[in-house]
């Protein structure tokens, strides 16, 4: 019993040990503020989670609900957090010793001068691995690094498919409106053309001219029926990602709040703006935080395999209560053990444990790399993102100021025309240019909302680490759903 407790004492010391692990965090030179023009009033990226919900849309949000809940991606990434909670509590559970009951059962003739004999046995069993060097810790700190990583994945892929969302959801919005622009376009040229027609037929407009004007009333039906044909697309896009019906999905979008409040200069400038400093807006990134946890997982992973290099101490023992019969004779008795006591150096085979050091320092390197270039990029993706929203904003007054402008030419053209003062060349050619400008306007309007959708990704749609932590646990109780904004 001394030489036991002299074998678990120095067991103890050897356990205070650790291999050394290369640093889970590295230093990354990213500048000080924005290269790049700023969103107006420049305020904070706090409450971002709930940015959906403050545009104040409840066909939007139903939508980007629905997605969610049927999103096989999202799914995917809900199963791979399942599969990293398991993967971390057999990792925690392999470092601690090991208690099992145990029942054994045995009946036959070991010596020809017995007789037959029956043993029944029940008790406990244990055994403990002894986490020496670390490794044990090491292999623990991976696992919960790789459970943070999938957690972050899961939210990453709620982001991706609540922008896309939003896109088709504005892009369908905007796409009636260009129809309506399309569609005011053809009844002018229409009526042109029918006009053409009648003083044809009296003998005032050449046949030239007449045909001129009909062939600019099949431009204009063409143009109309090819953007009719792009927003029923986009509806049975909608209707797929959304998992409803088409009828529900066209009867939503009748019901949804008026774009026009959508369009309002600064109406979502208001709700997604950020400061001058970067390092605050890349902790809301979650690839900038998956980086960060790979990183720590792959310097876990080193300690991991240079432990394997040492020797490694495991413990056994038991005690158990054993029942015997043999022939007219019965009894009980109580035994029990401590051991073996296993000390053990790999000697050959070393060499394709060296290289498996190798290859996890090499991975960690890699990590290291990957860790730095998604800190450049997102300080790109943010910077590109204002740069387009302050170039958008800046060619929003030039483009009312061009539409405005156009409308009044083309009126007076029209105005000119009917008068016999303009020819019909004149009008088309005013048409044309007012056509082209309103056209721009609603593809302009198109383009801010998608810029806004791409700062939305860039700034990591409102992701924070503890808050993730949270709805990943929330989620993953038997009853909860498997969505979450």
């Amino acid at each position: 019993m001394k030489r036991l407790l002299v074998a678990l004492s120095a067991s103890a010391l050897l356990a205070a040990c650790s291999v050394s692990r290369p640093p889970p965090d590295v230093a990354v030179n990213v500048p000080d503020r924005w290269i790049a023009p700023v969103l107006p009033h420049q305020g904070s990226t706090e409450a971002l989670a709930d940015w959906w919900d403050r545009l104040g849309d409840p066909v939007l949000r139903d939508w980007i609900e629905r997605a969610q809940r049927n999103s096989p991606d999202i799914a995917s990434a809900r199963a791979q957090v399942f599969a990293a909670r398991a993967t971390l509590a057999g990792a925690q559970n392999q470092g601690q010793p090991q208690l099992d009951a145990v029942a054994t059962a045995n009946r036959g003739v070991t010596d020809p001068s017995t007789p037959l004999t029956t043993t029944l046995g029940a008790g406990l069993q244990a055994s403990w691995a002894v986490d020496l060097w670390g490794g044990s810790a090491a292999r623990v700190d991976s696992a919960r690094a790789q459970e943070q990583i999938s957690g972050v994945r899961w939210h990453e892929a709620r982001v991706l498919v609540a922008s896309q969302v939003a896109q088709l959801y504005f892009g369908q919005r905007l796409c009636r409106l260009q129809l309506d622009v399309t569609g005011r376009d053809r009844d002018s040229r229409r009526v042109t053309a029918e006009s053409n027609d009648v003083t044809e037929r009296a003998g005032l407009t050449a046949p030239a001219v007449a045909a001129l004007a009909r062939a600019s009333a099949a431009e204009g039906q063409a143009r109309w029926r090819s953007q009719q044909t792009q927003c029923e697309r986009q509806v049975k896009a909608i209707a797929a990602t959304t998992a409803q019906p088409e009828a529900d999905v066209r009867r939503q979008m009748a019901a949804a709040p008026d774009l026009a409040a959508w369009l309002v200069p600064g109406r979502v400038d208001a709700l997604l703006q950020v400061k001058a400093v970067p390092a605050e807006v890349l902790r809301q990134r979650p690839d900038v935080y998956r980086a960060q946890r790979e990183l720590v997982a792959a310097s876990a992973d080193v300690g991991v395999a240079r432990a394997a290099l040492l020797p490694s101490l495991s413990l056994q023992g038991s005690v158990l209560r054993n029942r015997i019969t043999a022939g007219p004779t019965q009894g009980s008795v109580n035994t029990w053990s401590i051991g073996p006591i296993t000390l053990s150096l790999p000697l050959l085979g070393r060499g394709a444990l060296n290289a498996n050091v190798d290859s996890a320092q090499a991975r960690y390197e890699a990590a290291a790399q990957a860790y730095a270039g998604v800190l450049r990029q997102a300080v790109s993706e943010v910077e590109q993102a204002l740069v387009t929203l302050s170039g958008l904003n800046e060619r929003l007054a030039a483009t009312e100021t061009a539409v405005a402008g156009y409308n009044r030419s083309f009126e007076a053209t029209e105005a000119r025309y009917r008068v016999g003062f303009a020819n019909l060349n004149e009008l088309e050619e005013a048409r044309r240019l007012k056509l082209n400008a309103d056209s721009s306007a609603v593809s302009l309007q198109q383009d801010r909302i998608n810029a806004w959708l791409e700062l939305y990704v860039a700034l990591g749609g409102g992701f924070d680490p503890a808050a993730v932590d949270a709805t990943v646990r929330d989620a993953l109780q038997p009853n909860a759903p498997n969505d979450a904004r």
